[in-house]
């Protein structure tokens, strides 16, 4: 079908510019000079403006129109479907607005790295006003029916409301704070622990550990940022990067984490490189991939039975003469902090909450950017008892504002209810998995997650691919349950 074939063509040349902005961006976080900010950001908006150029052409509308209702394959429809999606924000928006909102968020990025080093959020606050003004204004473009931030969660997870997460979290909070208050109240005192970790070891280990789950460095690499990110370049070319502190175990849960997200995007099928089904379907997905293997799996004694050996052997002067069941004590230990990426998982889902809530407040006018320090500190003290936050660590701690992606953060939360729910199917169909897990045998739980959701890539909606490999809806019952067995019912660290 000759218009099936031009949709293919123009797909590939809209995502070959994609990946190029995609390239600028791992660039920009992680090799870029610093003087070369202001050139970046206008190449951005240049490159931006082209993909929006390309997407709102008549051209593709006709092409569009013609193939919708045609008798085609599953993949085809999809690829119809997703870029017909994605056209239709483009058209809602003008280019220059477009162009300006991607060269105002390469700015940004670099100043929030800057600000957040200085623990600055006077520097970061322009910038941020700006971001938050053309995000509203973005809502409007987009159009809503009933909450402005319900356009900017579509963007990130199709179909996804305000009052979808307002639900989630009304399930979610009352357990989790209870939870995290019984586990604190009762939790034996352990002790501080001071590790004092070498750079260029960590970085060795989280390549093993990459390598370990699957990772392939033929097709990606790892490098240092300032914020943990993955990123996609290519069909062949899947990228991650970490980050390293002396006194922190973040870079082993940080790797596992984007490790996560990139294998998720290497086992895509092969037939949809360079189109716009060779992308995970949704970031709720995505971080469903990344919080498995972060914490359902990575912080699993299974697990650590086959790697602890290794830990020791890397770095023996801080685990050698510390057994298997300690470490993983220390691991798994509910101690609410300020840092996000750093959270137990009781506690992690209530820093969503907080960021959720002042995101909705920002977006509807309630709530003013210059406000936030102080709101955040109070919302970190009402939800987890902490005080004495710097911006560092507070307000600034996250990327996700410089970047503009509003919408963003609830996405991790469903990532942390499916994951559990897949978790739950993958171990009906695998009842030995956690022994496999425990020698090492991680190809088998690959190979059940590349044939039930990697190989699709974007080709089911999320909530279809949900009910496909789990046989129903999305639901928070898992994610609770998986809770109450790993810190009420059974042994802590028994997933």
């Amino acid at each position: 079908m000759a218009a099936l074939t031009e949709l293919k063509k123009k797909s590939t040349e809209i995502t070959a510019i994609s990946q190029v902005l995609s390239l600028m961006q791992w660039d920009q976080e992680v090799i870029m000079p610093g003087r070369a900010a202001a050139d970046r950001a206008s190449q951005f908006a240049v490159l931006s403006g082209l993909v929006h150029r390309l997407l709102v052409a008549p051209e593709l509308g006709d092409i569009l129109r013609v193939l919708q209702g045609k008798k085609l394959s599953v993949a085809s429809r999809a690829l119809v479907r997703v870029i017909t999606r994605e056209r239709d924000q483009h058209v809602k928006q003008p280019e220059e607005f477009v162009c300006e909102f991607a060269r105002l968020t390469s700015q940004a990025q670099t100043i929030w790295q800057r600000a957040r080093q200085r623990d600055d959020f006077a520097l970061f606050l322009p910038y941020l006003e700006k971001i938050v003004t053309m995000s509203r204004q973005r809502t409007e473009y987009l159009g809503y029916e009933t909450e402005p931030y319900d356009a900017l969660l579509d963007l990130h997870e199709e179909g996804l409301r305000t009052v979808d997460v307002d639900r989630l979290f009304a399930e979610l909070a009352p357990h989790l704070i209870t939870m995290l208050q019984n586990l604190t109240a009762h939790a034996p005192l352990l002790p501080a622990v001071t590790w004092t970790f070498d750079r260029n070891a960590q970085i060795a280990f989280a390549e093993k550990l990459l390598a370990t789950i699957g990772y392939d460095f033929h097709r990606g690499r790892q490098d240092p940022s300032a914020h943990p990110f993955s990123t996609s370049i290519g069909h062949d070319d899947r990228r991650v990067t970490n980050r390293y502190h002396p006194n922190s175990l973040e870079f082993i849960f940080s790797a596992l984490h984007e490790g996560g997200h990139a294998l998720y995007e290497q086992g895509i099928a092969r037939r949809f490189a360079n189109t716009h089904l060779d992308n995970g379907v949704s970031l709720g997905i995505h971080e469903s991939q990344s919080r498995l293997w972060e914490n359902i799996i990575g912080r699993g004694k299974p697990f650590w039975e086959y790697l602890y050996p290794e830990l020791q052997e890397a770095f023996p002067a801080q685990f050698s003469n510390t057994a298997l069941a300690d470490f993983l004590t220390t691991i798994n230990a509910v101690r609410p902090g300020p840092i996000r990426v750093e959270a137990d998982e009781v506690s992690y889902n209530l820093h969503i909450l907080i960021r959720f809530e002042l995101e909705k407040g920002l977006l509807s006018g309630a709530i003013q950017a210059r406000d936030l320090p102080a709101l955040w500190r109070e919302k970190y003290e009402n939800y987890l008892g902490i005080t004495g936050q710097t911006d560092a660590d507070g307000v600034l701690q996250d990327i996700h504002w410089a970047h503009g992606s509003f919408g963003y953060f609830p996405t991790y939360t469903i990532g942390n209810l499916a994951a559990a729910q897949f978790w739950s199917a993958l171990r009906r169909d695998n009842p030995d998995c956690r022994q496999a897990l425990a020698v090492g045998d991680f190809g088998r739980l690959r190979q059940w997650l590349a044939s039930r959701i990697y190989q699709h890539g974007a080709v089911y909606q999320p909530a279809e691919l949900i009910r496909q490999v789990t046989g129903e809806e999305l639901s928070s019952r898992y994610f609770l349950r998986y809770l109450d067995r790993k810190y009420i019912d059974a042994v802590p660290c028994s997933s």
